[in-house]
């Protein structure tokens, strides 16, 4: 049985060391015996100390709910306590599943743990889960997501130190290194404790399930996750990206030839270049219109940076110097409230 922790008034379903006949027998007959947030409490072999886990912020990216479900099912015991949190089900119980990002007229729940907070459902509930944190303390967090298309895995993290390259090496040699203030959960690190986003790649792909479950078996299992002592992998290390974003009043659309009246038309192929270069000679898709009219790439200062990555040549959008791309989606909802892709400079040799 799930137990609220009104005492604490928290927006949190609790449920502490689930039984297995209690959870279903698929990640899917377990989200559905969830009634909203929910916070899932195991007991460790130490009980003096704890981790924290954190998905579904995004309701469409399910792999770390599948990680969650395997040990789970699996009764595996973590060397320490370990706080679930899972605070987008609404979202992700949306017929079919998994498709909702969040519920429409909702704020992006991973851009509300910044300061000021507002008071919206999604602020408070973000407030609520920094809360929880702050109470329980744990030693480290993670923070599991898909990507928006397909793609490789990589971990983010807002600075670099070995606490945190050890925590994205649980899941994958390639670490991004962002300053960037979005409001996203892992930018507590500054001022909690270690906090890490793991990418697991797109959620369509069966390898991210698989990622996300080995990963987190090994941070449950790992009597020490913040030292790299526990992996010889070497570490990728990619630094300040860049956003593509839409403006206001712009729309964005995917094929072959200009389908915009006014907008930016991406090709539908470019998805294949996440984790990739691209060159001042790769047509990366249409826009109609002026370009600094339709899209902008602003740094950490907000400085606006367009036009030095960017060119139109015929209405024909092009790199103006070598790029890697990542987080590129198709998914045209999220090209609207989120980004395009993210970029960095090939660095010079």
């Amino acid at each position: 049985m799930q137990q609220s922790i009104s005492a604490q008034d928290s927006s949190f379903q609790y449920w502490k060391d689930p039984d297995i006949q209690n959870i279903g027998d698929t990640a899917v007959e377990f989200l559905n015996k969830l009634h909203g947030p929910t916070h899932i409490h195991i007991s460790g072999n130490d009980p003096s100390r704890c981790r924290a886990v954190v998905t579904l912020l995004h309701g469409n990216e399910p792999s770390g709910f599948h990680a969650i479900f395997d040990p789970l099912k699996r009764q595996i015991k973590p060397v320490v306590d370990i706080h679930y949190f899972i605070p987008s089900v609404d979202a992700a119980k949306q017929a079919p599943g998994f498709i909702y990002r969040m519920l429409p007229h909702q704020k992006d729940l991973n851009r509300c743990f910044s300061t000021p907070f507002g008071d919206t459902e999604q602020d408070l509930l973000a407030q609520d889960l920094l809360e929880n944190l702050k109470s329980f303390n744990p030693e480290s967090v993670i923070d599991i997501h898909n990507t928006s298309g397909s793609s490789p895995s990589f971990g983010v993290t807002t600075f670099m130190d070995e606490r945190h390259d050890a925590l994205v090496s649980l899941f994958t040699h390639r670490t991004i290194v962002t300053d960037l203030p979005l409001g996203s959960l892992m930018e507590i690190s500054r001022f909690m404790m270690p906090t890490v986003t793991i990418e697991c790649g797109g959620a369509q792909d069966i390898a991210s399930n698989v990622m996300a479950i080995e990963g987190l078996t090994k941070y449950i299992s790992y009597a020490n996750v913040l030292t790299l002592e526990h992996t010889d992998m070497s570490l990728e290390f990619f630094h300040n990206p860049l956003r593509l974003e839409l403006l206001e009043g712009s729309d964005i659309a995917y094929g072959d030839h200009c389908l915009m009246t006014d907008g930016v038309t991406l090709l539908p192929e470019i998805e294949d270049f996440n984790f990739g270069f691209v060159n001042p000679d790769t047509r990366l898709g249409f826009v109609s219109g002026e370009l600094d009219s339709n899209l902008t790439v602003r740094d950490a200062r907000g400085r606006e940076r367009l036009q030095d990555y960017f060119r139109l040549s015929d209405g024909e959008l092009y790199p103006l110097r070598t790029l890697k791309l990542f987080m590129v989606t198709t998914n045209p909802e999220i090209a609207r409230k989120d980004c395009l892709f993210y970029l960095i400079e090939e660095p010079a040799d």
